[in-house]
């Protein structure tokens, strides 16, 4: 799932909405009409209790930062773990 996140094709509904159109695209949160992974990574409610981890890698949640950083990529794993993001829901 980290390789998804990075590439942005996986189970987030951005890639649903271009690959998969019959399939829901909005944020299971409810506050975006098409999931995105910055979505995800930012603001979404669903995984805020585990967005320390990805802070502790960048204050500014910057996505250069998390996707392509070593503390970057190492914190994203850990958020992944927690959180089940960018699974298959």
């Amino acid at each position: 799932r980290v390789i998804q996140a990075i590439t942005g094709h996986g189970f987030v509904g951005a890639y649903y909405h271009l690959f998969l159109p019959d399939l829901p695209s909005s944020c299971p949160c409810g506050t975006s009409d098409i999931q995105f992974r910055l979505h995800i990574l930012s603001e979404c409610p669903l995984y805020e209790e585990h967005r320390h981890l990805l802070l502790a890698a960048s204050q500014d949640l910057s996505p250069s930062a998390i996707l392509r950083t070593h503390k970057g990529l190492t914190a994203l794993t850990k958020f992944i773990d927690t959180s089940n993001a960018f699974g298959k829901s």
